[in-house]
């Protein structure tokens, strides 16, 4: 078993290179080459992510204080609001040591994640590039899709929402299976490491609210395959990029509500 101090180093090198392949990833003008430096990335985010987990929980054996739980917010405006939401959603949890709850106002969906400050940092970093992502490859795609001459307003809308919601999907899906694939190839007990971060988060989020009940789901109606065929394919030439100032916490109006 590595010692707390190896592993934060080891940790903290990680960190480094997702760095570099994100700056590389975004600085490509080659679709395929950015999409290899940032599946690689993803696959770094999801072990540092483990990393991080395993430390944390030596350093409770230890008796060393343990990595903080945080809350912070991700505000969505406008008409697609409550599709990227969905898709962002299964983004956090697909992490699978975080805890994600919604809050509404009357122009903005808001998310809340919770969980170790460092989880919570790297997911808003995620958040963050992919929504910049989004909006230029919906831009492109909608610039040349070729049904839009004979759809209603309300039919383009239902198109770009799921063509948003199809890209978050994908990405979402890609993380879930990294994740698996690289929890299932730690060291023996890892399981158990993030289970206990999973609970830690659980924990927080009761401190935090108490009184919390789960919220009815949103209606939404869905556009064509076609759109979310586009979405889809947009999501796998997704790269990674940017950075959240994750110390910053903002009072939110409305009561937050699990998803």
């Amino acid at each position: 078993m590595e010692t707390v101090s190896h592993a934060g180093k080891k940790a903290e090198k990680t960190l480094k290179l997702i760095t570099k392949l994100l700056a590389k990833a975004e600085s490509t003008p080659f679709p395929a080459e950015a999409q290899t430096f940032q599946e690689h990335a993803e696959r770094l985010m999801v072990r540092y992510g483990i990393e991080q987990a395993s430390i944390d929980a030596e350093a409770g054996k230890a008796g060393k204080p343990q990595e903080p739980m945080v809350e912070q917010r991700f505000e969505l405006n406008g008409q697609y609001r409550v599709g990227l939401a969905r898709g962002f959603t299964l983004i956090a949890l697909a992490f699978n040591t975080v805890r994600v709850l919604q809050a509404n106002t009357s122009a903005a969906k808001i998310m809340y994640l919770i969980g170790a400050e460092s989880d919570v940092a790297q997911i808003l970093r995620l958040f963050a590039s992919l929504r910049l992502q989004l909006e230029t490859a919906l831009q492109a795609w909608w610039l040349d899709y070729r049904y839009k001459p004979y759809l209603t307003p309300h039919e383009k809308t239902l198109e770009r929402r799921q063509f948003q919601l199809a890209f978050l999907a994908t990405v979402a899906h890609r993380i879930e299976a990294v994740h698996s694939s690289e929890a299932a190839a730690a060291e023996p007990g890892t399981s158990i490491v993030l289970a206990g971060r999973r609970e830690r988060a659980d924990e927080h989020v009761q401190a935090l609210y108490p009184a919390l009940r789960s919220a009815r789901r949103q209606p939404m109606s869905y556009g064509s395959s076609s759109a979310h065929a586009a979405g889809s394919h947009a999501g796998t030439m997704a790269s990674v990029n940017g950075a959240v100032d994750a110390a910053r916490r903002n009072t939110l109006p409305g009561h937050p509500r699990m998803p």
